[in-house]
């Protein structure tokens, strides 16, 4: 088992988003999106410090509201273009951090036992980045292409499938050091070179993008209180 060392919680939150306009204030279920990433950090009670990075003036308002940090992001660093990686080397450099632990805005069913069970796995572990994800023996194709089934063969039943993990990002975990250290050798790091995919309850990972999720999601939230969510 490892020291993490300072473990903080990055909620990355950017004004800007063409599909759903504002949609990390936008009202869920009663509460501004952003605030279910904001209440799941602190209901965990595993950091060391938990911040809002955003572009934005009102959510940076909204999380000293809330009692946590806020992390003014430049413009450019808030832009279409501006990746991942990219804001997260910047926060990395400004901010001390050993474990750096990103919960999504966007995934309002996240629980604080998923965060908890995903700091477990990466202290138990040798990854240098945990991302949580949905897996699934259903029949897959990229681009019409099979990934999971063999077409020359008869169908298979689904669940003598392989499994096929789907990234949804909902919790991230980076070793700060390695990040830094691949991001100066390569560009990149967001992904990680010795990476551990985590499922957790699809339910959990639903992620807001676009209008329907925002039904679905909602739908959830107003059929089940925050304690259900731990039981599936």
């Amino acid at each position: 088992m490892r020291d993490l060392g300072r473990v903080v919680a990055h909620i990355p939150a950017r004004a800007g988003s063409k599909r759903v306009k504002a949609k990390n204030l936008r009202m869920l279920a009663g509460k501004p999106l952003l605030t279910y990433a904001i209440n799941c950090a602190k209901n965990c009670m595993q950091f060391d410090a938990i911040y809002v990075n955003s572009d934005s003036n009102e959510m940076l308002s909204l999380a000293s509201r809330m009692d946590v940090q806020a992390y003014k992001r430049s413009e450019e660093l808030a832009s279409d273009t501006a990746s991942g990686d990219v804001f997260t080397i910047d926060f990395m450099r400004n901010v001390e951090v050993d474990t750096l632990v990103m919960i999504s805005p966007v995934c309002p069913l996240i629980s604080p036992q998923d965060v908890t069970n995903a700091l477990d796995a990466f202290r138990n572990g040798d990854c240098d980045t945990l991302i949580t994800c949905e897996s699934t023996q259903m029949q897959t194709f990229c681009e019409g292409k099979p990934i999971n089934i063999d077409l020359a063969e008869q169908l298979s039943p689904t669940q003598s499938n392989p499994y096929v993990q789907i990234l949804n990002w909902a919790v991230t975990i980076w070793d700060v050091k390695s990040y830094i250290k691949n991001y100066e050798l390569t560009g990149s790091a967001y992904i990680g070179k010795n990476r551990l995919l985590l499922p957790i309850n699809p339910l959990h990972g639903i992620k807001i993008s676009n209008e329907p999720d925002f039904i679905l999601a909602e739908s959830i939230l107003r059929g089940l209180d925050n304690s259900s969510l731990n039981k599936y």
